[in-house]
Protein backbone atom coordinates (compact mmCIF):
# COMPACT_ATOMS: atom_id res chain seq x y z
CA UNK A 1 0.00 0.00 0.00
CA UNK A 2 1.67 3.07 -0.63
CA UNK A 3 1.95 5.98 1.52
CA UNK A 4 -0.85 8.22 0.63
CA UNK A 5 -3.29 5.65 1.11
CA UNK A 6 -2.24 4.54 4.19
CA UNK A 7 -2.14 8.37 5.37
CA UNK A 8 -5.38 8.30 4.16
CA UNK A 9 -6.90 5.19 5.73
CA UNK A 10 -5.75 6.74 9.37
CA UNK A 11 -7.61 9.80 8.69
CA UNK A 12 -10.29 7.80 7.51
CA UNK A 13 -10.24 6.22 10.79
CA UNK A 14 -9.62 9.13 12.86
CA UNK A 15 -12.39 10.53 11.54
CA UNK A 16 -14.49 7.53 12.24
CA UNK A 17 -13.68 7.24 15.73
CA UNK A 18 -14.39 10.90 16.30
CA UNK A 19 -17.70 10.81 15.01
CA UNK A 20 -18.47 7.79 17.00
CA UNK A 21 -17.19 9.54 20.21
CA UNK A 22 -19.04 12.90 19.37
CA UNK A 23 -22.26 11.34 18.56
CA UNK A 24 -23.08 14.09 16.26
CA UNK A 25 -20.45 16.23 15.21
CA UNK A 26 -20.38 19.15 12.18
CA UNK A 27 -17.49 19.07 9.22
CA UNK A 28 -16.40 22.14 10.57
CA UNK A 29 -15.86 19.90 14.03
CA UNK A 30 -14.00 17.65 12.09
CA UNK A 31 -11.80 20.10 10.24
CA UNK A 32 -11.06 22.14 13.70
CA UNK A 33 -10.74 18.91 15.63
CA UNK A 34 -8.10 16.69 13.54
CA UNK A 35 -6.62 19.81 11.29
CA UNK A 36 -7.90 18.17 8.15
CA UNK A 37 -8.36 20.32 4.76
CA UNK A 38 -11.89 20.89 3.96
CA UNK A 39 -12.05 19.17 0.98
CA UNK A 40 -10.31 16.22 2.78
CA UNK A 41 -12.36 15.97 5.89
CA UNK A 42 -16.03 16.25 3.48
CA UNK A 43 -14.46 13.77 0.98
CA UNK A 44 -13.98 10.89 4.13
CA UNK A 45 -17.47 12.31 5.36
CA UNK A 46 -18.99 11.39 2.48
CA UNK A 47 -17.04 7.86 1.64
CA UNK A 48 -17.84 7.01 4.95
CA UNK A 49 -21.49 7.84 4.77
CA UNK A 50 -21.65 6.06 1.27
CA UNK A 51 -20.32 3.24 2.59
CA UNK A 52 -23.10 3.23 5.40
CA UNK A 53 -20.69 3.16 8.31
CA UNK A 54 -22.02 7.13 9.13
CA UNK A 55 -25.02 9.09 8.26
CA UNK A 56 -26.32 12.57 8.19
CA UNK A 57 -28.93 14.15 10.00
CA UNK A 58 -28.89 18.00 8.73
CA UNK A 59 -25.53 19.40 9.29
CA UNK A 60 -24.38 16.29 12.35
CA UNK A 61 -22.86 13.29 11.49
CA UNK A 62 -23.32 9.80 13.55
CA UNK A 63 -22.18 6.67 13.51
CA UNK A 64 -24.44 3.96 12.22
CA UNK A 65 -23.97 1.50 15.30
CA UNK A 66 -25.41 -1.42 13.43
CA UNK A 67 -22.72 -1.58 11.29
CA UNK A 68 -20.84 -2.36 14.45
CA UNK A 69 -23.55 -4.92 16.24
CA UNK A 70 -23.40 -8.41 15.55
CA UNK A 71 -26.83 -8.67 17.61
CA UNK A 72 -28.46 -6.05 15.11
CA UNK A 73 -31.97 -7.67 15.02
CA UNK A 74 -32.71 -7.97 11.07
CA UNK A 75 -35.82 -10.18 11.42
CA UNK A 76 -37.63 -7.64 13.71
CA UNK A 77 -36.12 -4.72 11.45
CA UNK A 78 -37.72 -5.93 8.35
CA UNK A 79 -40.98 -6.62 10.42
CA UNK A 80 -40.99 -3.28 11.56
CA UNK A 81 -40.54 -1.89 7.96
CA UNK A 82 -43.30 -3.60 7.01
CA UNK A 83 -45.85 -1.12 8.59
CA UNK A 84 -47.84 0.78 6.43
CA UNK A 85 -49.38 3.08 9.42
CA UNK A 86 -46.74 5.08 9.44
CA UNK A 87 -46.67 6.33 6.24
CA UNK A 88 -49.76 8.25 6.43
CA UNK A 89 -48.50 9.55 10.17
CA UNK A 90 -45.51 10.88 7.79
CA UNK A 91 -47.34 12.35 4.81
CA UNK A 92 -49.98 14.07 7.36
CA UNK A 93 -47.32 15.61 9.46
CA UNK A 94 -44.78 16.52 6.75
CA UNK A 95 -41.94 15.99 8.91
CA UNK A 96 -39.29 13.24 9.60
CA UNK A 97 -41.29 10.06 11.06
CA UNK A 98 -39.82 7.47 13.22
CA UNK A 99 -40.46 4.31 15.13
CA UNK A 100 -38.56 3.15 17.99
CA UNK A 101 -38.09 0.28 20.24
CA UNK A 102 -36.33 -0.46 23.86
CA UNK A 103 -33.00 -2.99 23.95
CA UNK A 104 -31.78 -3.02 27.49
CA UNK A 105 -30.72 0.82 28.58
CA UNK A 106 -30.76 1.69 24.43
CA UNK A 107 -33.42 2.98 21.85
CA UNK A 108 -33.32 1.41 18.96
CA UNK A 109 -34.51 3.16 15.62
CA UNK A 110 -37.04 0.03 13.83
CA UNK A 111 -38.37 2.05 11.35
CA UNK A 112 -37.46 5.71 9.76
CA UNK A 113 -38.79 8.03 7.15
CA UNK A 114 -37.83 10.80 5.42
CA UNK A 115 -39.59 13.14 2.83
CA UNK A 116 -41.15 12.51 0.71
CA UNK A 117 -42.23 9.63 2.47
CA UNK A 118 -42.38 6.92 0.17
CA UNK A 119 -39.81 4.37 0.97
CA UNK A 120 -38.14 3.10 4.75
CA UNK A 121 -34.46 5.11 5.33
CA UNK A 122 -33.55 1.71 6.12
CA UNK A 123 -29.88 2.90 6.44
CA UNK A 124 -30.48 4.65 9.55
CA UNK A 125 -32.90 1.50 10.93
CA UNK A 126 -31.20 -0.14 13.35
CA UNK A 127 -29.30 2.92 14.90
CA UNK A 128 -28.87 3.11 18.76
CA UNK A 129 -28.89 6.07 21.24
CA UNK A 130 -29.46 6.10 25.31
CA UNK A 131 -33.13 6.34 26.14
CA UNK A 132 -33.27 9.06 28.38
CA UNK A 133 -31.60 11.16 25.74
CA UNK A 134 -34.53 11.26 23.29
CA UNK A 135 -38.54 11.90 23.27
CA UNK A 136 -38.95 7.95 21.70
CA UNK A 137 -37.17 6.51 24.74
CA UNK A 138 -38.71 9.10 27.15
CA UNK A 139 -42.05 7.78 26.53
CA UNK A 140 -41.15 4.55 26.71
CA UNK A 141 -40.02 4.83 29.85
CA UNK A 142 -43.00 6.90 31.24
CA UNK A 143 -45.23 4.05 30.24
CA UNK A 144 -43.43 0.84 31.83
CA UNK A 145 -44.59 -0.71 34.50
CA UNK A 146 -42.97 0.07 38.13
CA UNK A 147 -40.71 -2.88 37.86
CA UNK A 148 -39.44 -2.96 34.18
CA UNK A 149 -38.59 1.08 34.81
CA UNK A 150 -36.75 0.45 38.22
CA UNK A 151 -34.60 -2.73 36.13
CA UNK A 152 -33.77 -0.27 33.81
CA UNK A 153 -33.06 2.64 36.19
CA UNK A 154 -30.51 0.33 37.99
CA UNK A 155 -28.68 -0.11 34.77
CA UNK A 156 -29.00 3.31 32.90
CA UNK A 157 -26.18 5.95 33.24
CA UNK A 158 -27.55 9.47 32.07
CA UNK A 159 -24.73 10.21 29.43
CA UNK A 160 -25.14 13.86 28.35
CA UNK A 161 -25.93 14.40 24.57
CA UNK A 162 -26.08 17.86 24.61
CA UNK A 163 -26.50 20.87 26.92
CA UNK A 164 -30.08 20.01 27.60
CA UNK A 165 -29.86 16.30 28.80
CA UNK A 166 -31.24 15.21 32.00
CA UNK A 167 -28.66 14.24 34.22
CA UNK A 168 -30.02 14.85 37.09
CA UNK A 169 -31.81 11.05 38.25
CA UNK A 170 -34.17 12.50 40.65
CA UNK A 171 -35.70 15.46 38.45
CA UNK A 172 -35.66 12.89 35.44
CA UNK A 173 -38.03 10.09 37.35
CA UNK A 174 -40.07 13.37 37.66
CA UNK A 175 -39.95 14.50 34.21
CA UNK A 176 -41.17 10.70 33.28
CA UNK A 177 -44.16 11.05 35.68
CA UNK A 178 -45.06 14.17 33.84
CA UNK A 179 -44.54 12.70 30.46
CA UNK A 180 -47.07 10.19 31.88
CA UNK A 181 -50.04 12.31 32.55
CA UNK A 182 -49.35 14.36 29.43
CA UNK A 183 -49.60 10.98 27.46
CA UNK A 184 -46.37 12.54 25.08
CA UNK A 185 -42.85 13.40 25.74
CA UNK A 186 -41.15 16.20 24.11
CA UNK A 187 -37.48 16.82 23.38
CA UNK A 188 -36.17 19.96 23.16
CA UNK A 189 -33.13 19.81 21.62
CA UNK A 190 -31.62 16.71 23.97
CA UNK A 191 -30.33 14.56 21.54
CA UNK A 192 -29.36 16.81 18.64
CA UNK A 193 -28.86 19.79 18.93
CA UNK A 194 -31.50 22.53 16.81
CA UNK A 195 -33.23 19.36 16.73
CA UNK A 196 -37.12 19.03 18.89
CA UNK A 197 -38.89 15.96 18.68
CA UNK A 198 -42.46 15.14 19.64
CA UNK A 199 -42.98 11.10 20.47
CA UNK A 200 -46.44 9.17 21.71
CA UNK A 201 -46.02 5.25 23.34
CA UNK A 202 -47.42 2.36 21.10
CA UNK A 203 -49.19 -0.03 22.82
CA UNK A 204 -50.23 -3.83 22.30
CA UNK A 205 -52.24 -5.52 24.84
CA UNK A 206 -52.56 -2.46 26.93
CA UNK A 207 -48.51 -2.93 27.46
CA UNK A 208 -45.55 -0.34 25.47
CA UNK A 209 -44.14 -1.60 23.38
CA UNK A 210 -42.65 0.92 21.32
CA UNK A 211 -42.99 4.67 20.32
CA UNK A 212 -43.67 6.78 17.24
CA UNK A 213 -42.18 10.09 16.96
CA UNK A 214 -41.79 12.74 14.85
CA UNK A 215 -38.70 14.96 14.57
CA UNK A 216 -37.95 18.28 12.58
CA UNK A 217 -35.37 21.83 12.77
CA UNK A 218 -36.79 23.47 16.40
CA UNK A 219 -37.96 26.24 14.58
CA UNK A 220 -40.51 23.96 12.95
CA UNK A 221 -42.00 22.64 16.45
CA UNK A 222 -43.33 25.63 18.91
CA UNK A 223 -44.91 24.64 22.46
CA UNK A 224 -47.76 26.27 20.66
CA UNK A 225 -48.30 23.28 18.01
CA UNK A 226 -47.24 20.38 20.19
CA UNK A 227 -50.35 19.23 21.41
CA UNK A 228 -51.59 18.96 17.87
CA UNK A 229 -48.90 17.06 16.90
CA UNK A 230 -49.53 14.96 19.72
CA UNK A 231 -53.09 14.45 18.92
CA UNK A 232 -51.79 13.58 15.09
CA UNK A 233 -49.34 10.77 16.66
CA UNK A 234 -51.75 9.61 18.98
CA UNK A 235 -54.31 8.72 16.05
CA UNK A 236 -51.13 7.34 14.03
CA UNK A 237 -50.35 4.91 17.24
CA UNK A 238 -53.66 3.38 17.28
CA UNK A 239 -53.75 2.69 14.12
CA UNK A 240 -50.46 1.55 14.00
CA UNK A 241 -51.66 -0.85 16.95
CA UNK A 242 -54.34 -2.03 14.85
CA UNK A 243 -51.66 -2.81 11.99
CA UNK A 244 -49.41 -4.92 14.30
CA UNK A 245 -52.56 -7.13 15.69
CA UNK A 246 -52.68 -8.17 12.25
CA UNK A 247 -48.70 -9.39 12.17
CA UNK A 248 -47.39 -11.96 14.04
CA UNK A 249 -43.78 -11.37 13.92
CA UNK A 250 -43.06 -8.20 15.02
CA UNK A 251 -41.37 -8.17 18.37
Amino acid sequence: MARNEVSTLKKGLLVLELVKQRRGITLREVIDELKLSKSTAFRILTTLEEMGYVYKLQTQYFIHHKMFCESFEKRSEMDWAALRSVYQVAKELQMSTYIGKVDGTDLVMTQVLHAPYQESADEEIGNRSKLHQSALGKVILANLGDDSLASIFDKLSLEKATKNTFQDSQLFRYHLKAIQEDGYAFDDEERIVGIRCVAIPVFRNQEVIAALAIAAPAEQISRSNIKHIATKLHAGSKAITKEIETLVNID
